[in-house]
């Protein structure tokens, strides 16, 4: 039986993002600093859960639940110039967009409903800029108890 974690799903969109090249640092719950560490990250991405809806068409509890969840991806990019650290955070978005968009992340996701849907530009901070986007992706659960219970 597949998995059907979303910790599955936001480790393969880590795994993806990273292995892009374009990214310095790739994290799941929050940048370094955050944490209160040291970062020297001019590129990087933050992946973390966000909300998820359970829908089915029926009255049966046999049948397969759709589950539509969404990640915040959070996109860093900094730079003395503002022309150029907006050029590159944007760079990052789209990139991400490039690499998650259609696919069947960690086996789990339907390829159709995966892809960043929306993203907010955040106030700039110098030196750096972020763009929040909201990846949506939607699952199958086999009945109304399948979801994974493995650790």
């Amino acid at each position: 039986m597949a998995s059907h974690r979303e910790r599955d799903v936001r480790n393969a969109i880590h795994e993806l993002l990273d292995v892009s090249g374009a990214f310095d640092g790739v994290y799941l719950s929050g940048l370094p600093e955050d944490r209160g560490e040291r970062s020297g990250d001019r590129r990087a991405a933050v992946v973390e859960p966000e909300a998820t809806t359970a829908a089915d068409h029926w009255d049966d509890t046999t049948g397969a639940m759709v589950m539509t969840a969404t990640a915040a991806l959070t996109f860093l990019a900094r730079d003395d110039d503002p022309q150029l650290r907006d050029e590159a955070v944007e760079l990052l978005l789209n990139t991400a967009a490039a690499v998650l968009n259609g696919r069947s992340l960690a086996d789990v996701t339907l390829p159709g409903s995966t892809r960043i849907r929306s993203w907010t530009w955040l106030k700039p901070n110098a030196p750096e800029r972020r763009i929040v986007a909201k990846l949506a992706f939607q699952y199958l659960v086999e009945g109304w108890s399948g979801l994974d219970l493995s650790e």
